[in-house]
């Protein structure tokens, strides 16, 4: 982003006045504003800020246009250079395997990559894979100056645990990587109690029913009895 002024001779074309150049998404843009007067009776003092203001004000909208790409970009696509299976689909978090200074053995963790001193959020018995998510959103949307909404956003869009998955066997099949299965065991820990429960409902759920048929057959049968009792009378 860039605004330039050029005086009489200085180029071969005999420009006179401001260029603003800018680069938004890798497409440059330029605009001229000229202070040669439209006509004599135009004061030259006069036209000459207002030229200079038309300058700096489509290169403020540039700057900001730029930004909100940037911005735009930053929540919604990984970084160029991210490895393979540790994007989460937007830059400043991916997933790591590995051993902290207090881990005695590998953990899945979720890396907030500042720029100089990038944090680890460990996933292990005591910190699910969902509220380390929450967590490392939260580090992040603070670190990078993301807004309100956007980190909600995030924080609702919990990576699957399969995603730790792939990325122990990208880590063992290509990356010299030696990991254990029971690396994931903190990471499926969520999935594990879901189904859990979800067994716990299914035998709850079949135990009525199975006692509701049986207080249905036993009704039944006393109406029977009774039935017959009235006929043999």
């Amino acid at each position: 982003m860039a605004i330039s002024f050029y005086d009489k001779g200085e180029l071969s074309s005999g420009f006179h006045g401001w260029r603003v150049v800018a680069t938004v998404r890798g497409k440059r843009r330029q605009k001229y504003f000229s202070v040669n007067r439209p006509s004599p009776q135009v004061d030259e003092a006069l036209w000459h800020r207002y030229q200079h203001l038309r300058a700096r004000y489509y290169e403020a909208r540039w700057m900001a246009r730029s930004a909100a790409v940037k911005y735009i970009d930053f929540i919604r696509a990984e970084h160029p250079a991210t490895r393979p299976h540790r994007g989460v689909g937007f830059h400043g978090i991916t997933l790591g395997i590995g051993r902290g200074n207090r881990c005695q053995s590998d953990q899945c963790y979720f890396s907030v990559n500042v720029k100089g001193r990038p944090t680890r959020v460990w996933i292990h018995q005591d910190r699910t894979l969902t509220e380390a998510w929450h967590r490392a959103v939260d580090l992040w949307g603070e670190a990078f100056d993301i807004r309100p909404k956007d980190i909600a956003k995030k924080r609702a869009a919990v990576p699957a645990p399969e995603r730790f998955k792939a990325l122990r066997k990208q880590l063992n099949k290509h990356e010299g990587f030696d990991l254990s299965v029971e690396v994931l065991h903190d990471v499926y820990a969520e999935q594990r109690a879901e189904l859990a429960w979800k067994k716990v409902e299914v035998t709850a759920k079949t135990k009525s029913d199975d006692e509701q048929l049986l207080g249905f057959g036993a009704q039944l049968q006393k109406e029977m009895e009774d039935y017959l009792g009235t006929r043999g009378r």
